[in-house]
């Protein structure tokens, strides 16, 4: 790694900096928003964190960090800077429509290389429910139940079906008989 970092910073134009981005998601409750990666982010053990409604937003902290490798015109030497911005993903209710499908694009679209790394089996799912209902106000209905939610409608549509239908019989019986 030493050489190919070397040949980038011997390569580098003062005019052209080298900018990079990088997110994640934590659900360290303790530290949310201290400027460095929390222990339990690392901790193999902490079980996935469950969708607890509005309170969620709260509970997951979305981070996100912009890094900048800059070479000096005279001295030629190279500043690295990271700024971190970290912020409760309740917020996105702040944003934009679009920005948060992107948000939610990407979490469903992590490479299978990354997921461990960002320990996206603790918080995919719950992050994903919230931004999706909470955010976004999508409601998901659940399909095993429509016979029983239709049925509940079903009954009225039902009766007054059947009374419409005896009440043609009755007046094709009349009419019929009538003849």
């Amino acid at each position: 790694m030493k050489p190919l970092v070397y040949s980038l910073f011997k390569t580098m134009s003062p005019d052209a900096p080298v900018c990079r981005g990088n997110w994640s998601i934590f659900n360290n409750l303790k530290s949310p928003l201290d400027l460095y990666t929390p222990e339990s982010h690392n901790d193999s053990s902490v079980s996935a964190h469950s969708y607890n409604g509005a309170k969620t937003g709260r509970e997951l902290i979305f981070r996100c960090e912009y890094q900048t490798l800059r070479k000096l015109p005279r001295s030629k030497a190279i500043i690295f800077s990271i700024r971190t911005y970290q912020m409760y993903l309740e917020e996105f209710q702040k944003f934009s429509r679009e920005d948060t499908e992107i948000l939610i694009n990407a979490i469903e679209s992590f490479h299978p290389d990354l997921m461990d790394y960002k320990r996206h089996q603790i918080w995919k799912n719950a992050a994903l429910k919230y931004l999706r209902r909470n955010v976004l106000g999508e409601i998901k209905t659940q399909k095993k139940y429509w016979f029983w939610n239709s049925f509940k409608t079903g009954p009225a549509l039902v009766i007054g079906g059947a009374v419409v239908a005896v009440a043609v019989a009755w007046i094709s019986a009349m009419t019929h008989y009538s003849e």
